[in-house]
């Protein structure tokens, strides 16, 4: 039987794999919005906290990521990593 941990973190790659495979021109086109916040939770998954510097004001798309990242506060990787997925679940199915 699997560890519970891992179970997640298999969950996490399976969902990140859907989002990032989804056909560039396909019928279904996620809004910003939603990219934005499947960008800020794999951020949060992946790298914890956002403790690094805002971009720049030549930055604008860099600035709505860090801002987006930012929000989540100190929310622990694995609650962004299921809540990725549950957004991801959400979406699609």
């Amino acid at each position: 039987m699997a560890e519970p941990a891992l179970d997640h973190h298999r969950r996490f790659q399976a969902a990140v794999d859907v989002i990032h495979n989804l056909p560039k021109n396909g019928s279904y086109r996620p809004s910003y919005a939603v990219m934005l916040r499947f960008y800020s939770l794999y951020k949060q998954a992946m790298c914890g906290p956002c403790k690094v510097p805002r971009p720049g004001f030549w930055d604008p798309v860099g600035r709505y990521k860090w801002d987006a990242w930012k929000k989540l506060g100190e929310m622990n990787r694995e609650c962004a990593m299921a809540a990725y997925v549950d957004e991801m679940k959400r979406k699609f199915y």
